[in-house]
């Protein structure tokens, strides 16, 4: 079975979270075109420290919170094409506004 490279040799150059929700997200030079990303999302546990990539109802609301961050955070990157930056932005705001009125 071939290791995933990225995770392995790599470190995050972002980490977020929102709750127990934690993302990790890489940038991935790619030399002859833009450098692409990737990012994983897990729950971890404060008080075990254990960590899971199996999520409950619970988080849901949590995981709508971490999607906003994820959307900020990608969209203010310079080396994400203008117009999936604006289009992140823009989703990012929506979310914003959703979780804000939901609390």
């Amino acid at each position: 079975m071939k290791r995933n490279t990225l995770t392995t040799t790599a470190k995050p150059y972002a980490m977020l979270g929102a709750g127990q929700l934690v993302s990790a997200i890489w940038k991935i030079d790619r030399r002859r075109s833009r450098a692409t990303h990737r990012f994983n999302i897990y729950r971890s546990s404060a008080r075990t420290g254990r960590v899971s990539q199996l999520l409950r109802p619970a988080d849901v609301l949590d995981l709508v919170k971490l999607c906003q961050v994820l959307a900020t955070t990608l969209a203010e990157d310079g080396c994400v094409p203008a117009e999936q930056r604006r289009s992140l932005a823009d989703l990012a705001i929506k979310l914003d506004a959703i979780t804000r009125t939901r609390i």
